[in-house]
């Protein structure tokens, strides 16, 4: 059972070594995160959601792509793989304990997500998806 967010390294940017050893550069801050929950917010225009206390909020999108995330890199690693729908029970099970983690963050490691959700509550606007008119149809860019 996840209980500590070193359990949640893949939402960290890190390397390994060359003899195998974990090195996290940063917590909670890895690209492929941040750009699937930007582009779920403003991309797809669902910064409505966000509300006029986004960070309850933003900690449910994070968890939501965490948890796809997590899921498909573990898919990866089976030799046969097994078909559980994204709504199935391991999903959600995976979902919750990321949220309850990221709910109970303490110290550096609440820092680190607060300034990970600050970031992209300022870069996601710039992202946001936007309608053009042309002569005869609506171009969306």
């Amino acid at each position: 059972m996840l209980t500590d967010a070193s359990k949640l390294r893949f939402m960290h940017t890190h390397y390994f070594d060359v003899e195998g050893n974990l090195h996290i550069h940063s917590r909670f801050d890895h690209s492929f995160i941040k750009h699937i929950v930007i582009h779920f917010i403003w991309y797809f225009r669902y910064e409505h959601f966000l509300g006029d206390s986004p960070s309850q909020k933003l900690n449910y999108i994070i968890a939501l792509a965490s948890a796809a995330t997590h899921c498909v890199l573990l898919e990866q690693r089976m030799t046969t793989p097994s078909v559980d729908p994204f709504t199935g029970l391991v999903h959600y099970n995976k979902f919750i304990k990321i949220l309850e983690i990221l709910d109970n963050l303490e110290g550096e490691d609440k820092i680190a997500l607060e300034n990970f959700k600050l970031n992209i509550l300022e870069v996601g606007p710039s992202q946001m998806c936007t309608v053009v008119e042309g002569d005869d149809d609506d171009v969306i860019m």
